[in-house]
């Protein structure tokens, strides 16, 4: 009987150590994030490759990654982006937000426009901004891709027109004209 005891002390012990084992892991993995600060970005635009876990850079170093992507429910032709940045981060006022997308279909958001003397950006004290979630929003701008979808209406109709022009200056009557000109 006290062979049994024994085995059983070692398989409480053994599990016990594992326990403590797999609870280090995870207090480590903690300590690995980081300090980070959360922002809210809101796109009145389509997220078409964003999703939770995209990087964040700031002036194309990475700095964190986006922690949450819905529609705004209080005005649902937003797009809410909770991200969330390294501490030492300098995200100030003037610091703009662009979603970018490559055509792999993989998108990220790119933060850049600090002014090293502005105020940080933050939800209290003097300098205090709009927290309409309860962590200071970062404005946003337009992408390269995003302006050239908006813009191509008009690039369109441009083209058309030139079309007409060049259709009207090689006319028939103007192609004999010129064939005149270089017989003579």
């Amino acid at each position: 009987m006290e062979t049994r005891a024994n085995h059983v002390w070692v398989g409480a012990v053994t599990l016990a150590l594992l326990a403590l084992v797999a609870g280090a892991i995870l207090w480590i993995a903690r300590l690995s994030e980081g300090d980070k600060r959360q922002y809210d970005v809101f796109f009145k635009q389509s997220v078409d490759g964003l999703s939770k876990g995209s990087s964040v850079s700031f002036q194309g170093v990475a700095v964190g990654q986006v922690a949450e992507i819905e529609l705004w429910p209080k005005d649902p032709s937003f797009v809410r982006v909770r991200i969330a940045v390294d501490k030492g981060t300098p995200i100030r006022v003037g610091t703009t937000a662009t979603m970018q997308g490559s055509f792999t279909g993989v998108s990220n958001i790119q933060l850049e426009g600090a002014n090293r003397d502005a105020p940080e950006l933050t939800c209290k004290g003097e300098q205090a901004t709009a927290c309409p979630e309860g962590v200071p929003v970062i404005p946003t701008k337009r992408g390269g891709l995003g302006e050239l979808l908006n813009s191509a209406p008009v690039l369109l109709e441009r083209l058309a027109t030139l079309t007409e022009r060049l259709t009207m200056v090689f006319s028939d009557k103007n192609q004999a004209s010129l064939e005149r000109i270089l017989a003579n």
